[in-house]
């Protein structure tokens, strides 16, 4: 990318106006993690104690375990950052570092992607006044990370969505600084390498990512030699998506077994009826995906332009191709992500799609201005000052939605941290998913990427620990401890008193009825989200009996 120059003190002061929401951006998402409190809590473990324990894996150039997203790219960036953190402890000292306090780690590495983010906002501030001429519309592309409170929930967590944010800032910054006139013409070759590279980096964090990466092949499609660079594109997205995923070869296999099973069942993870989709339930399913204001609202703004901009090619008037191009691939991207996620309908596997609703917007009021400034009369002007209190008006709103976030994470951290188990040390405490323990967000997430650490785990965490195993099948239950399956029955003879906690409870209690037969419970200590009932013991450790 070609960085504008700072000539004046007026473009040293665009520059800082270009670095508020970069900062904005990192502010919401470090707010965010805090008020979230302990990864380990039962709505902050999954997956990111997963990928911590892959990351120390591949730093101990051990292929990763929990490859099904695949989300290589978390997996070698955490142990990058692991290894940055000690950079003179070998394999086996970062291990033993990570496992005594996963969650500086976590924070470390968590850290790192959020400053990552508000680099690809920055960028994306760039292109677009490099595009523009303009900071109002560098702006308006800037807000992309901020338009939705799922992306900010998730954009500081060790998992895919937090490197999905910065993939798709760097998609936009590309597409936008296209629009740079004789830009894309002189650096085709440049750009379809670049694009590729972007797309193999999504596409090796998170499969769901595939379906925006048709919008290349719209910009690229307005190249001199526009199949070549298409061809190149392709080609660069293959290699990189191979080479961002090396870590993980050793997995692959793993990978496409799990692919086959997820698209060989109409329902969640592949399961239910065989077939690609639950026609029954699709449309609502789309229905579903579709009614966030912040998706459905630029992209029906996208889609009139677009009619609008067929219909004015029809009477001979056409507007700037490069910019309907780039308009009609966000909407491609936007519409062919919700019929992919549709199988599966969750807010988090939209992220990609949502943050393209900045350049659809933009793009649809560079064309609609474009139009008004051929008649004259300054209503192109108009719509400026329109789009500038706009701009206000929807940080002003996103503001107070990142403060509403806050205080609801803050909330569920209060609930599930006031449930101490340091009360029922002297129990045999056992976890099903997803409790708030430090100790099931480590027995869940070493069995889960190959029990690479189970030893040293056992040897160095609570002995009196065991958790409830129906991951891959709900309709059976395995009762583990750090080494492997035990006799629960016989934990539940030899132990004083027990507590069991877990937060789908109604998946769990009829597998553990099956389990251990008659099993009953002297006390019920939940939470609102959490269920904790005992046997031997009271809601405050005290024996029964």
């Amino acid at each position: 990318m070609t960085w504008p120059h700072i000539r004046s003190k007026r473009d040293l002061a665009a520059w800082a106006s270009l670095l508020v929401l970069p900062v904005c951006t990192v502010l919401a998402a470090t707010a965010a993690r805090i008020a979230g409190g302990p990864t380990w809590l039962w709505f902050n473990l999954d997956p990111d104690y997963f990928y911590l324990l892959d990351a120390v894996n591949v730093v101990n150039l051990t292929t990763p375990g929990h490859v099904y997203h695949p989300g290589t790219t978390v997996q070698w960036l955490g142990a990058l950052i692991l290894k940055a953190a000690h950079p003179l402890g070998g394999g086996e000292a970062i291990a033993a570092a990570v496992l005594a306090d996963p969650e500086r780690h976590l924070r470390l590495i968590g850290n790192a992607f959020v400053v990552l983010a508000g680099l690809g906002v920055l960028a994306v501030g760039a292109a677009g006044w490099r595009a523009f001429g303009a900071l109002l519309p560098a702006w308006m592309l800037q807000t992309a990370p901020l338009l939705s409170m799922v992306i900010v929930k998730h954009g500081h967590r060790v998992k895919p969505e937090a490197l999905l944010v910065t993939a798709t800032l760097l998609l936009i910054a590309l597409s936008v600084l296209a629009l740079a006139p004789g830009r894309l013409a002189r650096s085709r070759r440049q750009f379809a390498i670049a694009f590729g590279t972007v797309a193999g980096f999504a596409a090796a964090t998170k499969v769901t990512a595939l379906p925006v990466l048709v919008l290349p092949l719209f910009v690229l499609a307005g190249a001199p030699g526009a199949l070549g660079a298409i061809a190149l594109y392709g080609a660069a997205a293959a290699g990189s998506l191979v080479l961002f995923t090396l870590p993980a070869a050793g997995a692959y296999d793993v990978f496409f077994a799990w692919m086959a099973t997820v698209g060989g069942g109409t329902g969640a993870y592949g399961g239910d009826a065989p077939g690609l989709v639950a026609w029954a339930t699709y449309p609502r399913s789309i229905a579903k995906l579709l009614a966030r204001p912040a998706f459905h609202v630029p992209l029906a703004l996208a889609l009139v332009t677009l009619a609008w901009a067929v219909l004015r090619r029809y009477r001979g008037r056409p507007l700037p191709t490069p910019e309907v191009r780039l308009l009609a691939g966000v909407a491609a991207a936007e519409l062919a992500q919700v019929l992919v996620v549709a199988k599966q309908p969750n807010a988090i596997y939209m992220i990609p799609a949502l943050m393209l609703g900045a350049p659809a917007f933009v793009v649809a009021w560079r064309l609609w201005a474009a139009a008004l400034a051929e008649r004259g009369g300054g209503a192109a002007a108009v719509l400026e000052r329109g789009v500038a209190v706009l701009l206000v008006a929807l940080l002003a709103a996103q503001g107070f939605g990142v403060v509403k976030l806050v205080r609801e994470l803050a909330d569920d951290r209060t609930r599930a941290l006031v449930a101490d188990d340091v009360r029922f040390a002297r129990c045999a405490r056992v976890y099903s998913y997803a409790a708030s323990s430090p100790a099931f967000a480590l027995l869940l997430a070493d069995y889960l990427t190959g029990s690479r650490f189970a030893g040293r785990l056992a040897e160095r965490r609570p002995a009196d620990v065991y958790w409830l195993d129906h991951w891959w099948d709900h309709s059976r239950v395995v009762a583990r401890d750090w080494r492997g399956p035990i006799d629960l029955g016989r934990v539940l003879a030899a132990a004083p008193c027990a507590m069991f906690r877990g937060s789908h409870w109604w998946v769990t209690e009829p597998l553990l009825n099956k389990l251990q037969p008659g099993l009953t419970f002297d006390a019920a200590c939940s939470t609102r989200d959490e269920t904790i009932v005992t046997r031997g013991a009271d809601c405050d450790g005290r024996p029964l009996r």
